[in-house]
């Protein structure tokens, strides 16, 4: 029983040596990023001492290409455009002419005139003339950003990790291979199951890395040109302005006439009739006035 746990701990001391042998060797081709690397001779040097520090097993030595730089482009740009749907059209067209895609597009009416938003993705080296091409769709750029985000060291980090972790994967198989009793097999068995885990989660993140770094996002905001109001305004039409201009003075002259009607045939004739004899009595009173000094 000891001769097995003797046996087991020698063989995960053998696996964490074997790791860390293979870090140490991954973290000399870390120094090999894009903004700190120097000449090829260095390149070579340093992998070669990476893999003389590796493990046994591996013997050949490979040299590892340089990582090209990457970066991942985001731009947002706001253009006055004459014809929404038109220069909408014209973006799609233009984002597969170039290699890339329609990500997302939405409008909307506002003042009933076209608004729209599109992202699109097209490929990092054509990011500006992408750029270009936008601006000479509109009238006017009402306003223009781009972040961009080197990952280079980050996917070297993740290369580095990557030979580390496979290395391990590596020895482990042939302990896996050499294990006689069921306690080593369960051990080495649950450390290569956890460390093929970590192998691919770190191939789906450099994955996504290439992904980002491969193509660039655009979001083009599309606003209408704003009309200048005219100098007759639309739906004027003089001969209906003429014409109800000329019903409501007949209308008028009616109305008039009709007061004038009302006045002389029916107004009039009460007044004299009603005046007529408030008149007369009037006279009699005045007529008895003057007599009665007399009297």
């Amino acid at each position: 029983m000891v001769d097995k746990r003797r046996a087991i701990c020698l063989i995960v001391l053998t696996v964490l040596l074997a790791g860390v042998l293979a870090g140490c060797g991954a973290a000399s081709v870390r120094e090999l990023a894009p903004s700190e690397a120097g000449s090829g001779a260095a390149k070579d040097t340093s992998l070669d001492q990476s893999n003389a520090a590796g493990s046994p097993g591996s013997g050949s030595s490979s040299e590892e290409p340089a990582v090209d730089q990457m970066i991942i482009w985001n731009a947002e740009i706001s253009l006055t455009v004459k014809d929404t749907q038109q220069v909408m059209d014209q973006v799609q067209a233009m984002a597969r002419q170039l290699g890339g895609y329609t990500l997302s597009s939405e409008s909307w009416l506002t003042d009933d005139q076209l608004n729209a938003r599109l992202t699109i993705r097209v490929p990092a080296d054509k990011f500006e003339d992408a750029m270009a091409q936008l601006r000479e769709l509109g009238i006017k750029v009402n306003r223009e950003s781009a972040t961009s985000e080197d990952v280079t060291d980050d996917y070297v980090d993740l290369e580095s990790r990557l030979r580390a972790l496979e290395a391990k994967e590596t020895q482990l198989l042939k302990f896996l291979d050499q294990a006689e009793d069921t306690e080593a097999v369960l051990a080495v068995y649950e450390q290569l199951s956890a460390t093929q885990t970590e192998i691919e989660q770190t191939k789906g993140r450099m994955a996504y890395l290439e992904k980002l770094s491969a193509m660039a996002t655009i979001t083009a905001e599309l606003l209408p040109e704003q009309a200048e109001p005219p100098v007759v305004e639309e739906g004027w039409k003089p001969l209906t302005t003429l014409r109800n201009a000329a019903r409501t003075l007949v209308s008028t002259l009616k109305g008039l006439g009709s007061v004038v009607i009302w006045l002389v045939i029916y107004v009039l004739p009460v007044l004299l009739l009603v005046s007529v004899p408030v008149v007369l009595v009037v006279w009699i009173i005045r007529r008895l006035r003057r007599r009665s000094p007399k009297a």
